[in-house]
């Protein structure tokens, strides 16, 4: 997001009117967002990432807002405010105790990002570090979970794709890097090009392929990632429908412009072919056997891609069929791999159940997990599937995400203070008492929290670690440390 001067107004309306009705005599304010409870029980697990570019974004905003005069900030804000809420319903003065004041006075301490939490565990912890403003702590909770949800949502689907291409990786193809398995597809069925952006840049903790150009520049602004040194974000050349039905238009046929594109166009470059345009199977049964000789002195790989129909039947009789023309060798597993001059791609309606049963399916009739390529779409980044193939779509509250105040002082007086609504069925608007502690068992590597504690825990006693402090960023990660965070076997 574009932070501005305007970055008072990034709140909905209740946020606005919330500093008139806390008590006069509150000085002090503690709150934390939380993963509270999973709606697929098949994901109970969720990964921690996306809190520096909010803390970077945040900055950026605050520093506009106190750059500019408090007569144009406040111009525009009650433009806007008075028209929205109406004249006197907001605490105004607030705003301009605030701008001269001269920085945020908050304080921000997180679970170190690329975690893997499990329910009830706090990955942000907020409070102010001035008593003027104690209002500002819940202030901030829209541009927190807007900003940080959807990356923790995005990065746990990369981390559960990882997990299953980690496994049969190891099982049929041992020594094959999984981080080249899949690669990011969703750019153009996102909400927007901020969400496409971040969704890639989760992905990219899991894997080392996308589609996605804006996630290198992102990655390397907000995480210092070194894409191009590192090899991160790996596109690759590839046709769409429009090339190979213009083609077709123009030769008459669809095995002219392979045999172009093997030998004149790409000669010297991996490239992938959506070969569905038309007839698939006579694409792969008739076209490309013909185009074996040019396809053996390629200097590269054809991926062969389908794009429609049964996922699971055409990649598995795909690649036999490959196997049959081309063969291949027997990897050190005793899995066939095929000729390293073609493969398989296939990107469209994957999910992670239809993944795995490509993976068993070609593990029982001996073939590698790496004779196969997934692109995945943006479907797969709404919705968690179960086993059954239900799904649940993927919001802020797939973890039951929220912020929420559990810690005041009111007139000098330590008071916790906590959500626990008996209408509450389901467990999931209960939020924690007082100040918390978070600690991590060493085996294990699962969280536990603590609440109930009377004051700011020492951050030394817990894993909940300082990254912003009155206008500052603090303890700033690189990509490379977040992902050894959640990869640390690599």
């Amino acid at each position: 997001m574009n932070f501005r001067k305007m970055i008072m107004l990034y709140s909905d309306s209740y946020k606005q009117c919330h500093p008139l009705m806390y008590p006069d005599n509150q000085t002090y304010l503690v709150s934390y967002l939380t993963a509270r409870k999973a709606m697929n029980d098949n994901f109970p697990k969720m990964v921690v990432y996306g809190i520096q570019p909010f803390i970077k974004d945040m900055q950026k905003g605050f520093a506009d807002f106190f750059y500019e005069t408090i007569e144009q900030v406040m111009y525009e804000y009650d433009h806007y405010i008075d028209a929205h809420l109406g004249l006197g319903n907001v605490a105004r003065d607030r705003i301009v105790e605030l701008h001269k004041l001269g920085y945020l006075p908050v304080e921000i301490r997180a679970i170190p990002e690329g975690s893997v939490v499990n329910m009830g565990i706090p990955i942000v912890e907020m409070r102010n570090t001035h008593p003027r403003f104690a209002w500002v702590i819940q202030w901030l909770e829209c541009l927190l979970q807007t900003e940080v949800w959807p990356m923790c949502a995005y990065a746990t689907v990369g981390w559960e794709y990882h997990k299953v291409a980690d496994k049969f990786y190891s099982k049929t193809a041992p020594g094959a890097d999984p981080y080249m398995a899949m690669a990011d597809f969703g750019f153009r069925g996102m909400s927007c090009l901020e969400d496409a952006t971040r969704c890639s840049a989760s992905w990219l903790l899991s894997f080392n392929k996308t589609s996605t150009i804006p996630a290198l520049p992102y990655l390397d602004y907000y995480y210092n990632a070194e894409c191009a040194e590192h090899k991160i974000g790996i596109g690759a050349v590839s046709t769409e429908h429009s090339v190979m039905a213009a083609n077709y238009a123009i030769d008459g046929d669809e095995i002219t412009f392979v045999k172009r594109m093997l030998t004149e166009i790409y000669p010297n470059t991996s490239f992938s072919m959506v070969s569905d345009t038309y007839d698939y199977w006579n694409m792969v049964n008739n076209i490309i056997p013909a185009c074996k000789d040019e396809i053996l002195a390629h200097n590269g790989k054809l991926l062969i891609r389908p794009d429609s129909g049964d996922m699971v039947a055409i990649s598995v009789g795909t690649i036999q069929k490959l196997w049959e023309v081309f063969g291949g060798t027997i990897n050190e597993a005793g899995y066939k791999v095929l000729d390293p001059h073609i493969g398989l791609i296939y990107g469209d309606g994957c999910t992670l159940n239809r993944v795995e049963q490509i993976y068993e399916s070609l593990e029982k009739l001996g073939f590698a997990s790496t004779n196969v390529v997934f692109g995945v779409g943006a479907f797969c980044f709404h919705a968690l599937f179960s086993p059954d193939n239900k799904f649940t779509v993927l919001t802020r509250d797939t973890w039951g995400m929220a912020m929420k105040a559990t810690h005041g002082v009111f007139g000098g007086k330590a008071i916790p203070i906590y959500k626990d609504p008996k209408t509450d069925e389901g467990g999931l608007k209960k939020s924690q008492k007082g100040c918390c502690r978070v600690t991590q068992y060493p085996v294990t590597g699962e969280f536990r929290c603590e609440d109930g504690y009377e004051q700011w825990v020492d951050e030394d006693k817990t894993v909940l670690k300082t990254v912003f402090k009155d206008g500052n960023i603090v303890n700033e990660k690189t990509f490379h440390e977040i992902r050894a965070t959640l990869y640390p076997e690599v």
